[in-house]
């Protein structure tokens, strides 16, 4: 799969449990998500802030999404 990233939106990392793992911004979340083939529990996501990766949280996901103005596709 192949991403394209956009340096003046937030970067997310998508780490599966097989080890898989995904640079992507918020508009192609669901769609890595989706080519992955994560289940919930299965895949961890964090984001990039000040240069440092966070974990996000359930509520800092769907705080991103409705902030973007897009609808979560997946359970976290």
């Amino acid at each position: 799969m192949k991403t394209q990233i956009d340096n003046n939106l937030r970067v997310y990392q998508v780490v599966t449990s097989l080890g898989q793992q995904v640079f992507c911004n918020i508009t192609e979340l669901n769609q890595v998500i989706k080519e992955l083939g994560c289940r919930e529990g299965y895949f961890k996501i964090y984001h990039f802030w000040n240069n440092k990766a966070q974990k996000v949280s359930k509520k800092d996901l769907l705080a991103f999404f409705e902030g973007s103005g897009l609808k979560q596709e997946f359970f976290y």
